[in-house]
């Protein structure tokens, strides 16, 4: 294998690394912006509220931000969490949340330091992968011997 196959290789890991991201929830702000991807874990009262919506035992919506107010989240669901631990994906549909319903919001933002870190990460794991197996073409020649020829008179 020559080094372009290799370079290319350990881009390729750390594009991937980059494309696929390391996200991290942080508070989300009063008014989040349009199109921002929020969490939101309802209290009991939004379970009831947003039950014949959403179901009765959800515990977390997120999605993208649609629309931005003082008083309510509307979000495109891209996913509800229930108490049981089983999930449904949505394909965007709006909804509206009133924040009284709200107990926590958090933002995912991209973190550019875990990015790296996990394309660090891969990149060396794939060096030593290749490393480890000879795939460089730097191992040693075939030994060859004599053969045990023996000397005959």
């Amino acid at each position: 294998m020559s080094w372009t196959r290799i370079g290319r290789a350990c881009v390729l890991t750390c594009s991937a690394a980059i494309v696929a991201g390391c996200y991290v929830y942080t508070p989300a702000p009063v008014t989040p912006a349009v199109g921002s991807q929020l969490r939101l874990e309802l209290n009991d009262r939004g379970r009831v509220g947003l039950g014949d919506s959403i179901g009765p035992a959800a515990r977390t919506i997120e999605g993208t931000t649609i629309l931005d107010s003082d008083s309510a989240y509307k979000l495109g669901v891209t996913r509800v969490g229930y108490l049981n631990g089983q999930s449904n994906k949505w394909t965007g549909e709006p909804l509206l949340i009133a924040k009284a319903f709200v107990t926590n919001a958090t933002e995912q933002k991209f973190s550019k330091s875990r990015t790296w870190l996990t394309a660090t990460g891969l990149t060396a794991a794939a060096v030593a992968f290749i490393s480890s197996r000879g795939l460089l073409g730097f191992g040693s020649e075939a030994k060859t011997g004599s053969g045990g020829n023996k000397k005959t008179d």
